[in-house]
């Protein structure tokens, strides 16, 4: 696969890869979804994992699939803690899509200090809002399950709205062939 592809590109060359050929003719779209992390006190988070009880504040899923006629491309990752408490001590973040881990031990303290200048993470001046920009753009194909977990070296007060991470990107979603 080339790695220069456009998003739209490498999702429909994946989408073909399985066989999905259908979506290829849907609504292309930039996409977000999120979901948070609640708890006084953090070592280790899942995102996209429990849905139970959450207000639409606090996920815009149900389920961690994305809809049969629903796929993406994620080229944003955005954490960010409602309290303004900084990342200082996340320490590894992983990007599970089906059963493979796609991003493995990812280090974000670089963002929350300033380490590596030439790096593409980006943060706030209080290190509680972080964008990581994927240089290689992560698929989500549909019915795939999905989840993200960041582990903290110690525990984290965050208060009770927690962590909330967004995936943003290119996505197609389902499109009618009908007028109304």
């Amino acid at each position: 696969m080339n790695p220069f592809r456009t998003p739209r590109a490498k999702l429909n060359q994946v989408n073909n890869a399985l066989g999905v050929k259908a979506i290829a003719s849907q609504q292309d779209t930039t996409r977000a979804v999120y979901d948070s992390v609640t708890g006084a006190a953090l070592t280790f988070g899942q995102f996209f994992q429990n849905f139970a009880g959450k207000t639409a504040f606090q996920t815009n899923l149900d389920s961690n699939k994305l809809d049969s006629e629903e796929s993406m491309v994620i080229n944003e990752m955005i954490f960010s803690a409602a309290d303004g408490t900084p990342f200082a001590t996340a320490t590894n973040l992983n990007v599970y899509v089906g059963d493979d881990c796609v991003v493995k031990d990812f280090n974000l303290q670089y963002a929350a200090t300033d380490g590596f200048q030439e790096f593409p993470i980006s943060s706030n001046n209080s290190g509680s809002l972080m964008s990581l920009p994927m240089l290689t753009s992560i698929v989500i194909p549909p019915q795939v399950s999905f989840r993200v977990t960041l582990e903290l070296a110690e525990e984290a007060v965050f208060g009770d709205n927690g962590i909330k991470l967004v995936l943003k990107g290119f996505g197609k979603i389902f499109k009618p062939n009908v007028s109304l």
